[in-house]
């Protein structure tokens, strides 16, 4: 009898060990499966404050173009003395090149005539400097063309070996030949001009 009643409770508690076995085995799955959801929850997470980072620097660096688009010092129209006026357009840079090309519009207000570049220079904010001969009126090439009265004309000035880090133009100044030929200064001089990388 006693061996009886010692049978039925090694059974009974092989069962019950069994039972909290697989009700321990059946914990450590679930806590698996909870640490797996908030691990992949935190790499969302680390995601998304990843995003809005990147997000909040580009807000930074665009407000800090338009502080300096509201500075009083750019210069974005000038005129040179013979009378031609003139417009920044663009500076747009090739990122895999490093080549700059300056847009500006010409004016020309009086009668009919020439126009010559000889020179452009410019200046970053890091104090680097770069000059070119490199230039169109349109599409013609280091020419001088006949400018039309009251008519305008794109003249495209290309620079080489530009640092991609060069965000803004501090000084841009272009030598250029006087309608009659004369020994006049005909330089003029933009400040602070936006440049945009592709």
């Amino acid at each position: 009898m006693n061996k009886i009643i010692a049978f039925i409770m090694c059974v009974a508690f092989s069962a019950t060990v069994s039972g909290q076995t697989v009700k321990v085995e059946d914990r450590v799955k679930t806590l698996e499966g909870e640490l797996k959801t908030l691990k992949g929850q935190l790499e969302t997470q680390n995601g998304q404050i990843a995003s809005m980072q990147s997000r909040l620097n580009e807000l930074a660096d665009r407000n800090a173009e338009y502080k300096k688009a509201l500075d009083i010092k750019q210069t974005l129209n000038t005129t040179d003395a013979d009378g031609y006026q003139y417009s920044f357009v663009s500076a747009v840079g090739d990122k895999a090149t490093g080549k700059l090309t300056v847009t500006l519009n010409l004016f020309n207000p009086g009668e009919s005539r020439e126009k010559q570049m000889t020179q452009a220079q410019f200046t970053d904010y890091a104090g680097n400097a770069y000059e070119t001969y490199d230039y169109r009126f349109g599409n013609l090439e280091n020419v001088k063309p006949t400018i039309k009265s009251n008519t305008s004309i794109k003249i495209k000035f290309f620079f080489a070996d530009v640092s991609t880090d060069t965000k803004r133009i501090a000084s841009l100044t272009i030598k250029a030949n006087s309608s009659t030929w004369g020994n006049n200064d005909m330089s003029f001089n933009f400040r602070d001009l936006p440049v945009e990388w592709k």
